[in-house]
């Protein structure tokens, strides 16, 4: 039967893991996923602007039958509140049973955030990007609250420096907590995202002085994430209550084998997505029956920035560091290139150094050959007809099972499972293109988008628990 590409909107619960399991539905139904966007809620619903519900447009390719069929079933899902889709030239929405619909929505909408239930941990997790600023309120590990505030890249500019954004940054979250009706007393904790601290071990950090100098430090400043555990310290502070950073991009685990590159006075670093790379694996290995620290797997994080990890048994004992040039190219990095003609480029009098390195680490790899860093855009380049955009997006699917492979070797050939994770994990021809070269080594499993978010509520959840001791920086 020929296939179609059909539009699909859903309403869905903000729930941990929402993207992850209505993405794993739809490819477990055969499904293709062409394009997926998420956005606020403000459609006709039933549940209008409804606190804890967004609206997610898919295009998915298969035959028109099936996608018809499987509706009621994408329904049985506990996060998916409506589903709609065009029947003869007509949208047809099917919704849950209002009764089956999870109470903590209607709570929400009648009164905002819900009460803290008896005995959890309230907690605030806080994570700068770029261009937005990312929160979201955990009771236990429960997401009671989720945003996504996106700045205008104008704005940000004109505050000349990421650190002089902080008291701009952090007034957003104040207000956006207060338009939700959040009790800041309610809150027992603040988990930050840390930045480009010294290399430590994983775990979980309590924000100190030391912390604080060094991320207000001008090395460590040139990236956002700095301000998640500054802005994190300062508004747990009057609260009288802990900030903590989990599992920072800095942490070192690295075997000495891995350290030399052949050029002394420089050694590679470990700067990947530890937090994500960690929480998946944590995740994956609870499912296969077997504490993290007993599994060997390869974690391969696929989005602006591509890392890819070898996890032995509890320690990524090897990963490519993405910032520093390694590994494959990505949607926009050149990743490993050869040296010499780099060299000859820097001193042709063509280029600053500044120029340079917005060369090699934004305006390189599939940006620099096709104009978008947008995976979704390439694969419309692909669907017109486009020879070289496929060939580009394979190239970097091939580059990417070279180095799944290269950690195989480090794994000594005996890896538990390989995991793909991040943004392009959405794409089942990237994905497909990887698995097709690596699934000889381990099983690969995909684990499409991230839960940074809730990564670092968990880390700080097994702290107030007392599973876990938070580390001195």
């Amino acid at each position: 039967m020929e296939k179609k590409t059909e539009h699909v909107e859903l309403i869905v619960q903000n729930k941990p893991g929402v993207l992850g399991r209505v993405a794993g539905h739809i490819r477990h139904e055969g499904w293709n996923i062409k394009r997926l966007t998420v956005d606020e809620n403000a459609n006709d619903t039933g549940m209008e602007n409804a606190p804890g519900t967004s609206f997610m447009e898919i295009d998915v390719e298969g035959t028109h039958t099936k996608l018809a069929q499987v509706m009621d079933r994408i329904l049985n899902l506990d996060c998916v509140i409506s589903i709609a889709m065009i029947q003869n030239g007509e949208k047809v929405i099917r919704r849950r049973a209002r009764e089956t619909i999870s109470d903590e929505i209607h709570a929400e909408k009648i009164t905002g955030i819900p009460q803290k239930a008896k005995n959890a941990f309230r907690i605030l997790a806080i994570n700068p990007g770029s261009t937005s600023t990312k929160f979201a309120l955990f009771d236990d590990d429960i997401c009671v609250l989720s945003q996504t505030i996106r700045h205008d890249s104008s704005v940000l500019h004109s505050f000349g420096s990421i650190l002089n954004q902080k008291e701009f940054r952090k007034l957003c979250i104040m207000q956006s907590l207060k338009e939700n009706e959040v009790e800041l007393s309610s809150i027992d904790a603040i988990a930050g995202r840390g930045g480009l601290l010294k290399p430590i071990e994983s775990g979980v950090y309590s924000i100190n002085k030391k912390m604080l100098e060094d991320l207000n430090s001008a090395a460590a400043s040139v990236h956002a994430s700095a301000l998640g555990a500054i802005i994190a310290s300062e508004t747990a502070a009057p609260l009288g209550v802990n900030a903590y950073v989990v599992d920072p991009i800095v942490v070192d685990e690295m075997d000495r084998n891995a350290k030399l590159t052949g050029m002394p006075g420089i050694e590679r670093s470990s700067v990947f997505h530890a937090l994500n790379q960690k929480a998946i694996a944590r995740r994956l290995a609870s499912q296969l029956g077997k504490p993290y620290e007993n599994a060997r797997l390869i974690v391969a994080h696929l989005g602006g920035g591509i890392t890819v990890g070898a996890h032995h048994y509890g320690r990524v004992i090897d990963v490519n560091d993405a910032l520093a040039g390694e590994g494959p190219f990505t949607p926009e990095r050149t990743g490993a290139v050869p040296l010499i003609p780099v060299i000859n480029m820097c001193f042709s009098g063509e280029y600053t150094q500044s120029e340079m390195m917005e060369k090699i680490t934004k305006n390189g790899g599939m940006k620099a050959y096709l104009g978008t860093s947008e995976l979704i855009e390439a694969q419309k380049m692909i669907n017109d007809g486009d020879e070289f955009a496929a060939l580009v997006l394979d190239s970097m699917a091939y580059q990417v099972s070279k180095e799944i492979g290269a950690m195989a070797a480090v794994l000594e050939g005996l890896a538990d499972a390989i995991i793909l994770t991040g943004g392009l994990a959405y794409s089942s021809r990237f994905t497909g293109a990887i698995k097709k070269r690596v699934n000889k080594f381990a099983p690969v499993y995909v684990f499409p988008g991230e839960d940074e978010m809730l990564a670092l509520a968990s880390g700080v959840l097994r702290v107030l628990k007392g599973t876990e001791k938070a580390a001195s920086y």
